[in-house]
C-alpha cells in the first residue's frame, strides 16, 4: 500500500469512530504500550474483533512517532476517506430527509475550524457538505481529530465550481442562503422549510461576492458583545442549531 493512499488518524473518538463507521479500511493500530484504560482497551476490542493488526510501540518511540499530534496513546492507518459527487450527496441528503440541509464551505483553509464545523453538522442534522477543492484544508488527521471522528458520518463532496454547484443545487430544489454579518434578516427569522444549502465564508474574506450574488438570501447573526464577528465554526453551529430547532418544533406540533 502506497502511504500516500493512507490516512493517518489519531485520537480515540477519531479512531473508534472510524472503526465504527467502517466506511473504510483499518491497515493496522498503533498503542503506546502501558497506556490501556478502558476507553483505549474498548478501541482495541473493536479493532480485534475486525482483526485489525495492532502494534503496540513502546512509549518513548511512540511519542517520538506522534510527537506532532495529540494522540491519547492510540493511532490509526485507514484508507483515505471517501467523498460523493454532487449528485451522490443531493440523493443522499433526500435519502435521508425530505427538507434536507447541505453546506457549503468558502474558503475554509485552517483543519481545526473544518473539523469543528464537520463535528457541529453531523451532530446537529445536517445531511451533507460541499468543498471547493482549492482553498479549502484537504481532510487529514487535524480535520479527523477535530471533528471528534464526526468526519466519518457526514457525506462529503468536493466540487471544482462553487458558481455551478450552487446552480445545480437550485435545479434539485435548495433554497441557497448565505450567513453573513450584514445579512437581510436575523438566522432567526427566516423559517427553514424548504431543502436549504447554506453558504459560509471563510475567516477573513467571507463568502466571496460572486456566489454572495448567487444566494437567495443573506441571513446574519444578531449580536450584542464588543466583537464583531464570529469564527466560521462558532457562526456555523448557531445557523445549524436554528435550523434543527425550527425542525423540532414542527415535528412536535405535528405529534
Amino acid at each position: 500500500m502506497n502511504p500516500t493512499e493512507q490516512s493517518l488518524i489519531v485520537g480515540i473518538n477519531p479512531v473508534r469512530e472510524a472503526l465504527l463507521a467502517s466506511k473504510r479500511r483499518c491497515y493496522r493500530l498503533i498503542v503506546e504500550q502501558g497506556k490501556t484504560p478502558p476507553r483505549i482497551q474498548a478501541v482495541i476490542e473493536l479493532a480485534k474483533e475486525k482483526r485489525i493488526p495492532i502494534e503496540p510501540l513502546p512509549k518513548t518511540a511512540f511519542q517520538n512517532k506522534f510527537k506532532n499530534q495529540v494522540h491519547q496513546g492510540i493511532a490509526g492507518y485507514f484508507s483515505i476517506i471517501t467523498t460523493l459527487e454532487l449528485e451522490g450527496l443531493i440523493e443522499t441528503a433526500f435519502r435521508k430527509s425530505s427538507l434536507p440541509t447541505l453546506v457549503i464551505l468558502d474558503g475554509i483553509q485552517d483543519p481545526q475550524n473544518l473539523g469543528a464545523i464537520i463535528r457541529s453538522a453531523e451532530t446537529l442534522g445536517i445531511q451533507g457538505m460541499i468543498l471547493p477543492k482549492h482553498g479549502t484544508s484537504p481532510l487529514n488527521e487535524t480535520v479527523a481529530k477535530c471533528s471528534s471522528g464526526a468526519i466519518e458520518h457526514l457525506p462529503i463532496a468536493w466540487v471544482t465550481n462553487l458558481a455551478r454547484c450552487i446552480e445545480q443545487l437550485k435545479e434539485a430544489g435548495f433554497w441557497v442562503a448565505g450567513v453573513v454579518p450584514d445579512g437581510e434578516m436575523p438566522c432567526y427569522q427566516y423559517e427553514f422549510n424548504t431543502p436549504v444549502a447554506l453558504v459560509i465564508g471563510g475567516e477573513e474574506k467571507g463568502i466571496r461576492p460572486l456566489l454572495k450574488k448567487s444566494c437567495d438570501v443573506t441571513l446574519a447573526i444578531p449580536m450584542k458583545g464588543q466583537l464583531e464577528s464570529l469564527n466560521a465554526a462558532s457562526a456555523s453551529t448557531v445557523v445549524f442549531y436554528e435550523i434543527l430547532r425550527q425542525k423540532k418544533m414542527r415535528d412536535d406540533s405535528k405529534g
